[in-house]
């Protein structure tokens, strides 16, 4: 099938160029941003087949890419791997320095092209093969399409593979420091057994469960200074409970409680396990997150929590929280007290628009 051309090609390229580009954004996984590097590459350029080398920090991930672009992990034995492999700069690349002076582009014969990003010490390269010969103008419209998708695809693996990797320097510290501290506390045991239930008391909310304030601090004011340190952005979403007092007032301070129970169930099953979580007193919650520009996934997800709380419980209240939102700048000297005041601020803007 010989691909369309003109201004009206062009522009459905852009277009769906353009919503590649936002999809990538919403993709938490690597499967799903090579599921939408085949997919762009098939229908875009309608490509028989091709080879994705990415090289990391520790290892090198090949992926194949049949005639309707699903793709297929650990394809070193791929006859085009050589290929792709040339492209790429040390140590995935040759040692001895000659992909620098390779172009970002290569024709490999009549039906193969080779790319590479960025240029010129390219970290990912892309083979692309055709069972057809095409005439230079169908060539220069396939680098420029495949160039673009490479491009975008390498961005998104490498953000996803920048957050992994901190992600996992956390889970690191986390262990070291229960490790340290479950020693610690295996002493205290021997000398006081009660001692470390107080502490770990001295930490939790006993009302739900949560860190309290200093609980909460204290452990993320760990990762906040290492997410800056590596110059990772990071997110504090403040919540309140709306409507306590009237709960408190017509039904009883002990039902009020069942309310603030409820909302911090809601709230800690809002974020993932990595996240730190808790209720600073009242009906205030505070949450703590690692991610790189799309914290408001949070919010929409701690919405279709109540939303599905208040549609599948029986409760003589329903629960209905406002929340406020900040990104951390890891380049900014604010501390992580300052960020938790601005969500504070975010939210009662938040919330003055939904009750009035």
């Amino acid at each position: 099938m010989k691909p369309a051309t003109g201004p009206q090609a062009e522009l459905a390229q852009a277009r769906a160029l353009l919503t590649m580009a936002r999809e990538l954004l919403q993709v938490d996984a690597a499967a799903g941003v090579l599921s939408l590097v085949g997919q762009h590459i098939a229908g875009l350029t309608h490509a028989d087949a091709a080879l994705l080398v990415v090289c990391g920090n520790d290892d090198e991930d090949v992926v194949a890419f049949d005639r309707s672009g699903r793709p297929q992990a650990d394809a070193q034995d791929h006859p085009w791997y050589r290929s792709a492999v040339a492209m790429l700069a040390p140590p995935c690349g040759p040692v001895d320095g000659s992909a620098a002076s390779q172009p970002a582009v290569r024709r490999l014969g009549k039906r193969l092209l080779a790319l590479g990003v960025p240029a010129p010490a390219a970290m990912a390269a892309l083979v692309v093969g055709w069972e057809r010969e095409a005439d230079l103008l169908a060539w220069q419209e396939r680098r420029r399409v495949l160039s673009t998708i490479l491009e975008l695809g390498a961005a998104a693996l490498g953000s996803l593979q920048g957050r992994s990797s901190l992600e996992r320097l956390v889970y690191s510290q986390y262990a070291q420091m229960a490790d340290t501290a479950q020693a610690h506390a295996d002493e205290l045991a021997r000398r006081d057994v009660s001692e470390g239930e107080m502490r770990r008391l001295s930490l939790t909310d006993v009302l739900t469960g949560l860190n309290n304030r200093r609980g909460f601090f204290i452990h993320a004011e760990h990762i906040f200074r290492l997410a800056q340190r590596n110059h990772v952005r990071s997110a504090v979403i403040f919540a309140d409970v709306d409507g306590l007092k009237q709960v408190n007032d017509e039904l009883g301070h002990e039902v009020g409680d069942d309310l603030i129970r409820d909302a911090g169930s809601i709230f800690r099953e809002s974020f993932r396990d990595a996240d730190v979580v808790g209720r600073l007193g009242g009906d205030e919650f505070v949450g703590y997150t690692l991610d790189e520009g799309k914290p408001h996934i949070i919010l929409e997800r701690l919405n279709a929590n109540v939303h599905a709380f208040n549609l599948m419980q029986e409760r003589p209240y329903r629960v209905s929280i406002s929340a406020g939102i900040v990104q951390c700048d890891p380049g900014s000297e604010q501390t992580l007290l300052n960020y938790v005041m601005l969500a504070d601020q975010q939210m009662y803007v938040h919330k003055r628009k939904r009750l009035h």
